[in-house]
């Protein structure tokens, strides 16, 4: 009798088991919801700087449509009842990204203290002279050599540019400016802005030089491609373009500028307001400098050519074409010519393209 009770609480006692294995193998997991709060406070915060700010004045077109394509991206995401956790962390990453991007991106303007060296084409020329703003240097219209173009070398002349006069160069013209103080050429920051208007596709169409390629250059290098050369500091030489063909095509206005930040070691173009390419000391293993390197030989700062006809003679060591087809100058226009001594930020170069882009 005990062992038919036993038997009987035993198989009570599996059933119950069995039953209750069974029952808990029928539940419903509940899916684990997402915590959304940051990712909403950072939507709310993005949604209010994008119907708070002056848009078409404040910031580029671009920037804006990129910034609200990003912020309706979260959006969609953020209303999806399954996101992970996950997902949501990534999405408020992306979207502070977007929103510091967007603010990055506002037009600012250039303190006055900046500008190094300007030239709007409108000066008073005297003597073949004028005198440039920021520094108050002197910048000499000069002909080409008479040594590659002949009887044919002529004075650069004046057209109507971007905005006023522009400055025509042909025939190997330039300018010279020769009063400068080396150090403000040579430090860890600086910047070129300047509209372009190319007469024909060159390798050579150099915009501005300082002692060539021992110190640093500005040019259209074939495809039209704006071009910069440094040399940091006996460090390493930097060779970098934007890679980006017809950036500055012929015959018609472009608005160009290179930044160079020897502190972050970043080399960035841009082409009409917009950046086109940033090179860093990985791509560009010779941004390592502190500044661009003291030629032995410091020679007049060029604006539409390489270099002087002397110099070349004297120290170029390889065979080289003394024509004027294989001389290296501007054929073209420029207007509103200006170097700066900081790296322009993004919304700075945009203010700057959006000023004179009238």
């Amino acid at each position: 009798m005990k062992t038919n009770l036993f038997k009987t609480a035993f198989i009570a006692c599996v059933s119950l088991a069995l039953f209750a294995g069974v029952f808990s193998s029928c539940k419903t997991t509940e899916p684990v919801t997402a915590d959304t709060a940051k990712l909403t406070a950072v939507i709310d915060s993005c949604t209010s700087l994008l119907a708070s700010a002056t848009v078409a004045t404040d910031y580029p077109a671009a920037a804006t449509t990129e910034f609200q394509a990003k912020l309706t991206t979260a959006k969609t995401a953020a209303a999806d009842k399954a996101i992970t956790q996950t997902a949501v962390d990534n999405l408020v990453v992306q979207l502070r990204a977007a929103k510091d991007a967007f603010l990055a991106a506002a037009y600012g303007a250039i303190p006055k203290s900046a500008l190094l060296m300007g030239m709007t084409f409108d000066e008073t020329v005297t003597s073949n002279q004028f005198t440039t703003e920021g520094k108050p240097w002197t910048a000499v219209l000069t002909k080409g050599p008479s040594e590659i173009f002949g009887t044919a070398t002529n004075l650069p002349t004046f057209k109507a540019g971007k905005k006023g006069n522009a400055i025509y160069f042909n025939n190997g013209s330039h300018l010279e400016i020769s009063n400068y103080t080396a150090a403000d050429l040579l430090g860890k920051q600086l910047s070129i802005s300047v509209w372009v208007k190319p007469d024909s596709t060159r390798a050579g169409n150099y915009i501005m030089s300082y002692n060539y390629w021992n110190s640093w250059k500005f040019q259209l290098q074939e495809q039209n491609k704006p071009f910069f050369t440094i040399h940091t500091n006996a460090d390493g030489w930097v060779d970098a373009d934007n890679q980006a063909d017809l950036s500055a095509p012929n015959n018609a206005w472009t608005h160009l500028v290179v930044t160079l930040n020897m502190d972050t070691k970043i080399l960035t173009f841009y082409v009409n307001g917009a950046s086109t390419m940033e090179w860093d000391a990985t791509t560009k293993p010779g941004l390592t400098g502190t500044g661009a390197w003291v030629y032995k030989n410091t020679l007049p700062l060029m604006i539409g050519a390489c270099t002087t006809y002397a110099e070349a003679n004297a120290t170029w060591d390889w065979v080289w074409a003394k024509t004027p087809a294989n001389w290296d100058g501007f054929v073209g226009s420029m207007d509103e010519l200006k170097v700066y001594n900081i790296a322009l930020t993004a919304g700075q170069v945009a203010k700057l393209y959006k000023d004179e882009n009238k």
